[in-house]
């Protein structure tokens, strides 16, 4: 959470021959921080209300409402620091790092449409924001408005033709609007450069599955499982391949090593029974 607080205490109130209102304010602020820092949330947010309270209008408020924020943040009331965000760009509407931070709490709170509007401001101001545009095309993707997500995914390949995230997320949505064979031949070429990445065989694996192609999808899973063996879901995958394909064997096999991964045993109790 450190780090947290540190993306948006962007600013220093050590200035020279202020007025004795504003050294206040400004050693406030700096006691708030100073909590902050020791992780002492709920210090820091009494030393920011303090001094929002003693100079109101002050412009650096915008600031020390996003600061706020942050300590919100790390007490878990999250409705609390959307609230700050927001007085914070009352005062600097189109401040990124504000936008990015208020954006990023929402999309943590499952609230896309909200999200969405966010990036897009940032990507308004700063067209070549990867960050806001991965986030666009990914909520786009949930919200099933594809060719938005398109447009965002290829603004991302022009601005990195070799973007792994905007690749993935275009053969991702390539599968989603039933252009299977382009999906497929996506993740194959990011394989090549990319070998290590387990994620890729277990999507083409689903893929393959779906295309009832489970051969190929069980040499997927296989690999998959051999580069991330660690992965429950992947290990539940090819537990339900091999019991739709009558191999009861390793059916078992996968299912106990499922729940050996951490998937509850009363959730495939009927499954283990089948396999018997």
């Amino acid at each position: 959470m450190k780090n947290l607080l540190c993306s948006i205490i962007l600013f220093s109130f050590h200035f020279l021959l202020q007025p004795l209102c504003a050294q206040t304010y400004e050693q406030t602020v700096e006691n708030g921080l100073k909590a902050a820092d020791k992780g002492e949330y709920s210090v820091a947010e009494d030393f920011f209300r303090k001094a929002l309270l003693m100079s109101p209008n002050d412009y650096r408020n915008s600031l020390l409402y996003a600061n706020l924020a942050k300590v919100q943040q790390a007490q878990g009331k999250s409705l609390k620091a959307i609230d700050s965000y927001s007085l914070a760009l009352n005062i600097t509407p189109l401040n990124i790092p504000i936008l990015q931070s208020r954006a990023d709490l929402y999309f943590e709170l499952g609230n896309y449409k909200k999200a969405v509007i966010d990036y897009g401001k940032i990507i308004d101001k700063d067209p070549l924001n990867t960050n806001a545009l991965q986030a666009c095309a990914y909520i786009y993707q949930q919200l099933e408005e594809y060719d938005k997500a398109s447009q965002c995914y290829d603004k991302l390949l022009d601005i990195d033709p070799q973007n792994y995230t905007a690749l993935l997320g275009t053969a991702i949505l390539q599968h989603n609007t039933k252009h299977t064979g382009e999906a497929i031949s996506i993740l194959t070429r990011l394989m090549e450069s990319h070998p290590d990445k387990a994620e890729l065989y277990s999507i083409r694996a689903e893929i393959e599955a779906e295309n009832h192609q489970t051969e190929l999808a069980l040499i997927d899973l296989d690999k998959a499982i051999e580069l991330d063996p660690g992965n429950s879901n992947t290990v539940l995958t090819r537990a339900y391949l091999h019991k739709q394909r009558g191999n009861k064997r390793l059916a078992r096999h996968d299912f106990l090593r499922a729940i050996e991964l951490g998937v509850p045993r009363a959730s495939l109790k009927k499954e283990l029974k089948e396999v018997k």
